[in-house]
């Protein structure tokens, strides 16, 4: 074969494979159960966890953090936000830069599990982080 028709049937092969992922992401997706919808919300908590603690380390003061937080509109969402921001804010800063990825992981993951744990009857209305 030569170079030209070997292009040829690369570029149909990669055409199929495209017109067949198409196909794949437009295929209907079950809606998602209470159940995964808050571990959806849980996981965004925990990124939110790691970011406000990534602003901490990168010099972001207490206050900037309370007033971008007091701009959440939803009640559940504002109280674990807020819960957040003591927490890094509490944790001296020597801590924060010892292992500043270990900690942001760390708090992540904390967060995350707490909010796994804690009773809830609605899913709260929010963006994701």
């Amino acid at each position: 074969m030569n170079s030209v028709t070997m292009k040829s049937v690369a570029m149909k092969k990669v055409v199929l494979m495209a017109m067949g992922l198409g196909v794949v992401a437009c295929a209907e997706k079950q809606p998602l159960s209470a159940e995964q919808q808050w571990h959806g919300y849980c996981v965004s908590v925990g990124n939110a966890a790691r970011s406000i603690t990534l602003d901490r380390q990168n010099g972001y003061e207490q206050q900037q953090a309370v007033e971008h937080a007091a701009k959440v509109e939803d009640a559940t969402t504002r109280q674990f936000i807020a819960e957040i921001i003591e927490t890094v804010y509490a944790m001296p800063e020597a801590e924060l830069k010892t292992e500043p990825d270990a900690v942001r992981d760390r708090l992540k993951q904390q967060f995350t599990e707490k909010c796994l744990a804690t009773p809830h009857e609605t899913l709260p209305n929010y963006k994701q982080f």
